[in-house]
């Protein structure tokens, strides 16, 4: 639904030649016309630039009868090439101004044609050949125009009669006898010769000798014929489709013809008689043809008119868009070069424009003009979207229009041009013609934007637009990468713009070459055209959240919710856009839907997540919504604001909708629901809008399985309600009734028992039992084992009951095998279990606990004793506890020897030289403490010196394994990618590729590992990260292994102490050394430090979700978070270096 605006034309009037202009052709690399006639080759821009004349090497004679039948530029070989009717083929240098003659035929030449490549060139002859050349004027071949066979395209006779008996019907009949009409007189009877666009075939367009019609053969580059045609033809510069003029007794058509059969044309807008058609011709991108026509009978004065119409198509319809009373550049589709006899050269640059109406009110009928010759087809998008060439109404005008336009205060109201300069303003009350001059004309066309891809301060702003509108706040365009993005002009700047159509963020996939037409105002329409010309109707996510805030922000909830619901926009919306705001205006809301239908869906769809921070975020620019007008959560307020307003309006016409709001919430009270219904079914209500209980529970039963539901009735122990549910649910009576009248023989307490144990409530089954006296105590023991409600059974007691003691003790023997003996002990204890809380206490090493226990039974000093060596011996030393159980040996057990040595053990030097020194043990000093002393020593700096070296191995390998991994990654980048359209695609493809043969020797395993048991799935974990040599993550394995190294030399600063009990019994050479390997150690790692864990490798890039997640984003998220790198790289360590370890007496 676009027209051709004219952008820039330019005229130059004071250019004379030798002769009368004949043919011209334009220069690509500058832009000049060289321009050809019987005396010479003149080359001209806004003046003569070059001139060389023909007649002087008697190319062609002095008298001015020579004729130019061809002239092409070749900007390869910065020439031109020059073909006249004697048979010279003349070669002129731009460079030099040199002519030289390539070749003559004796018969003379008729027609001249390069191939789109110029790799080749078609000379028809004098007598009727065709000599095909190379670019370097080499002959291939020559070989007739008119040949008797058809060509390689000649149909098959099946043998089913003769053409003249065959059945043709009465159109075909006459067809079949319609007899072959000759050339017109007014033909040159010239041939032509039109090449396809990609050089493969060319068409040659001649008169027949024998029939005297002018007929068309295709031939291909090796000269083989294909098929015969009828008549003009021009090949579509892409494709094998051939424009070509037919005569009709009624009508002058141009016709498009593929193969030898038809497929389309279109009637010119002139009589039978009137014109005739000089030549067509394509533009570059075979968007517009252009037909050069002649009166056939000339006007007053003598003066024969010419035109030029300017054609496009859309939809299988062609429009006519220019028409000039009066062939295409490569370097502009759009641009048309004239030149006429008089030497008066015309340039014209058209552009493609929407014309559609400003408004930006509801009053704006988005109104679109098409041009169609002496038509403007108006449509109104506001109303109804009519594929083109139909149309809501057309204008008819006397004359073809040249350009039309509308509006900006009456924007329903459009101006259109014709071609004979007149302006005719339209209305809705009808035409008023005013005339009008050139001038004028261009001051209207200058009032509109003509490109959005050029500014003359700026610069180009973007070349990947294919169309683009503004609306309201929105910058909407299409892209050639097919997606329709919508930006927000108050917050988008230049550099954001390119930014944004540079990467594949925010945007909408289209169909392949769709353009904007036009946007509904006050409305979420965008109207899209595909390159076939049919319409599409979309709403872009950002006009329709727009369109829905400003309605939400007047309070038109039902315009909003109507339009969320066709278009499946969360509802939520509706309260997170602003909660207060929304908390105050229910009854509004309520009284505006005015559907039950539509409130319960609004209920139903309720949820505790915040839209507008997660699937619809707010503009940038807006002003922040108001919190919520209460604490709690988001469902549960509005299900209440909602049931309360209701029940305020009309309890009885919103029953349904108040049912839903007690359904809905985050703890469902379907309690009170079924309490509801019961309550209407007790009492009828007698309103006319009024509901049953039966249909509230038929409702009731949609909204929540029937089973759930039954089994909630059941928990209210009401039975008039159960059975009411039953009979409405599928349930068998037999399945029920029995259960039922069982439950009613009970007593009250022990019925709520069985029915809450039967429902799976256990906590209120075992507070109903506890009631029931101690002849249940039995069953609610049971009770507390099976589903270990040991908390809430004691809280049912009283302390001092038997029953509380009954259950501490089985509470003690739960606790005892879940290996929390402590807590049992503790248990038995305060319940009076004095003997099986010691033996709960010494289980779990609880010595302090055990003692207490043991004073208070009390136990003899030679069982404490033993109690106390038990303890020391067998739980505290093997649980490394070494400083506790001295305290046991000397304090409980009394053997000071044996605490001294579990001292020494445990490496405790200062407290067991105490207890040498209190006991006067010196002996223990020579025989025990110092052998220890250097045996610590010794196993200490062994260690040290097998951590470095493991360290160093380590560390270098992870530079031999990062240098591997980083060649390899330049490898794969420096890899060929195909050079086509799907090139990105293999890219990716390969990548994955790649990834998956990496892991491919440890995935299989994997994948069936999954299923084995846990113990087998850390075996593999384990393997996955293997030090072996050549593994996919060696390095993350070697980083670990670091990471372990420099944690075990860290925790060696405790060394302080052995330290200072070696200097003090003067092994200060033993002290010296290990002091100096443990300082060698911690330096040796803080400087490998920051090679090992270079900069960057923690940087790993955030997950990116929520309001600014995209697609893009969101996969390369996950692929971040799956990479066994990020989940599996261990952090840099951290040394403790404020821990003193080093004595400054020690060199």
């Amino acid at each position: 639904m676009r027209n051709l605006r004219l952008l820039k034309s330019h005229r130059c009037l004071k250019l004379q030649g030798p002769g009368t202009p004949q043919c011209f052709t334009v220069r690509t690399d500058t832009g000049t016309v060289l321009i050809a006639s019987e005396y010479s080759v003149t080359e001209l821009d806004t003046r003569v630039v070059n001139e060389v004349s023909l007649t002087v090497e008697r190319y062609l004679p002095e008298d001015g009868g020579g004729t130019i039948v061809g002239i092409q530029d070749l900007p390869d070989q910065e020439s031109v090439c020059v073909a006249t009717a004697t048979g010279d083929v003349i070669l002129y240098n731009l460079n030099t101004n040199q002519l030289e003659c390539v070749g003559s035929v004796d018969s003379g030449l008729s027609a001249m044609s390069w191939s789109p490549d110029q790799e080749l060139v078609t000379l028809t002859t004098g007598q009727d050949t065709i000599i095909m050349m190379t670019k370097d004027f080499e002959p291939i071949t020559e070989f007739g125009i008119h040949q008797d066979d058809f060509g390689e395209g000649k149909f098959i006779t099946v043998g089913w009669g003769k053409k003249e008996t065959q059945f043709h019907g009465s159109e075909g009949k006459r067809t079949a006898q319609r007899k072959t009409i000759p050339a017109m007189s007014w033909d040159d009877r010239r041939p032509r010769v039109t090449w396809r666009g990609d050089g493969q075939l060319f068409a040659v367009s001649a008169v027949c000798p024998l029939t005297g019609a002018r007929k068309v053969r295709v031939w291909n580059r090796e000269s083989v014929s294909y098929t015969i045609l009828t008549p003009m033809p021009c090949f579509r510069p892409p494709g094998s489709l051939i424009a070509a003029t037919q005569r009709h007794p009624n009508k002058h058509s141009v016709v498009f013809m593929e193969n030898g059969l038809l497929h389309g044309d279109f009637t010119l807008p002139f009589g039978k008689e009137q014109v005739k058609v000089k030549e067509l011709l394509w533009n570059s991108d075979s968007t517009v043809l252009a037909v050069w026509l002649e009166d056939m009978t000339p006007g007053e004065g003598g003066q024969v008119n010419t035109y030029i119409q300017l054609w496009t198509v859309g939809n299988y319809h062609w429009y006519l868009k220019q028409n000039l009373y009066f062939g295409s550049d490569p370097r502009g589709p759009l641009r048309l070069h004239l030149v006429t006899r008089g030497w008066v050269s015309l340039n014209y640059d058209w552009g493609w424009s929407t014309d559609r109406s400003h408004g930006e009110d509801g009053h704006d009928d988005a109104n679109v003009a098409v041009i169609d010759g002496d038509k403007v087809l108006v449509s109104t998008f506001r109303q109804c979207v009519v594929p083109p060439p139909m149309c809501a109404y057309d204008l008819q005008l006397p004359a073809p229009v040249n350009l039309v336009t509308f509006q900006r205060q009456r924007t329903n109201e459009l101006a259109a041009l014709t071609a004979d300069g007149h302006i005719s303003v339209y209305g809705q009350g009808g035409p008023s013609e005013v005339s009008s001059y050139f001038s004028a004309i261009t001051l209207l066309s200058l009032r509109h934007v003509i490109s959005m891809c050029h500014s003359s301060k700026t610069g180009p702003v973007a070349s990947n637009v294919s169309s683009f509108v503004v609306y309201d706040d929105f910058l909407l365009l299409t892209t050639h990468s097919h997606t329709c993005r919508c930006f927000r002009l108050t917050t988008l700047t230049v550099k954001g713009l390119q930014v944004a159509l540079a990467n594949d963020e925010t945007l909408r996939r289209v169909e392949r070459g769709s353009r904007i037409v036009t946007v509904v105002p006050q409305d979420t329409r965008l109207i899209l055209q595909m390159p076939r010309g049919n319409l599409e109707t979309i709403r872009h996510r950002a006009l329709v959240l727009a369109q829905l805030r400003k309605w939400l922000d007047s309070q038109k909830f039902r315009e909003a919710f109507e339009c969320m619901r066709k278009l499946r926009i969360n509802l939520n919306l509706i309260y997170d856009h602003n909660p207060k705001v929304f908390l105050e205006s229910v009854e509004t809301f309520l009284r505006q839907l005015d559907s039950i239908n539509h409130i319960n869906l609004f209920l139903t769809e309720l949820k505790e997540e915040d839209t507008t921070t997660t699937m619809y975020p707010c503009p940038v620019n807006t002003t922040g919504q108001s919190a919520p007008a209460a604490c709690g959560k988001k469902v549960d307020i509005v299900c209440d604001a909602l049931r309360c307003t209701m029940e305020s309006m009309d309890q009885h016409k919103y029953c349904l909708s108040i049912l839903t709001s007690h359904v809905k919430k985050t703890v469902p009270e379907l309690e009170v629901a079924l309490q509801k219904v019961h309550e209407l079914r007790v009492n009828p209500p007698s309103a006319a809008n009024a509901v049953s209980a039966e249909e509230a529970l038929k409702y009731l039963l949609f909204l929540v399985n029937v089973n759930e539901l039954y089994e909630h009735s059941l928990g209210t122990y009401d039975f008039d309600l159960v059975l009411m549910v039953a009979e409405k649910s599928q349930k068998d009576p037999k399945e029920y009734l029995p259960f039922l009248n069982m439950l009613k023989t009970l007593e009250p307490n022990y019925q709520r028992y069985t029915i809450d144990k039967h429902l799976k409530r256990y906590r209120k089954a075992l507070h109903h039992l506890s009631k029931c006296g101690e002849e249940h105590f039995t069953e609610a023991l049971n009770l507390v084992k099976d589903q270990r409600l040991y908390s809430e059974a004691l809280g049912l007691y009283p302390t001092d009951s038997p029953q509380y003691k009954a259950l501490s003790c089985a509470y003690a023997e739960y606790l005892v095998e879940q290996q929390q003996a402590e807590q049992a002990g503790l248990l038995l204890w305060r319940c009076g279990e004095a003997t099986r809380a010691l033996q709960a206490f010494v289980g779990s090493a609880s010595w302090r606990n055990a003692l207490c226990v043991a004073e208070q039974i009390p136990l003899p000093s030679d069982q404490l004793a033993l109690l106390a060596r038990d303890l020391a011996g067998t739980k505290l030393i093997e649980l490394r506890r070494y400083t506790e159980a001295a305290i046991l040996l000397e304090w409980y057990a009394k053997d000071c020897e044996e605490a001294i040595s579990a001292l020494i053990t445990g490496a405790v030097w200062e407290e067991a030289l105490r207890l040498v020194y209190l006991y006067n043990r010196q002996d223990i000093i020579e025989t025990n403490l110092k052998p220890a002393l250097l045996e610590a020593c010794s196993s200490q700096t062994s260690y040290l010196e097998a951590q470095k070296a493991m360290f160093t191995r380590h560390k270098t390998r992870l530079s031999v394994v990062r240098e591997l991994k980083e060649k390899a990654r330049l490898e794969l980048l420096d890899e060929d990618v195909p050079d086509c359209p799907e090139a990105e695609l293999y890219s990716e493809a390969s990548s994955v590729m790649t990834g998956s043969h990496a892991g491919s020797k440890y995935s299989h395993s994997n994948s069936r590992i999954s299923s084995r048991s846990s113990k087998n799935r850390r075996k593999a974990e384990r393997k996955k990260l293997s030090l072996k040599e050549g593994t996919p993550l060696e390095d993350v394995a070697l980083l670990h292994a670091l990471a372990e190294i420099i944690h075990s030399v860290d925790k060696m600063r405790e060394m302080h102490s052995l330290l200072k009990a070696l200097v003090l019994f003067q092994f200060d050479r033993q002290a010296g050394r290990l002091q100096h390997a443990y300082g060698e150690a911690l330096q040796m790692i803080e400087v490998a430090l920051p090679e090992v864990w270079q900069e960057g490798l923690q940087q790993t890039q955030a997950p990116v979700t929520g309001p600014n997640s995209t697609a893009n984003s969101i996969i390369s998220t996950a692929k971040t978070l799956s990479n066994p790198r990020y989940s599996e790289t261990p952090p840099p360590p951290k040394m403790r270096n404020g821990v003193k370890w080093k004595l400054s007496i020690l060199k």
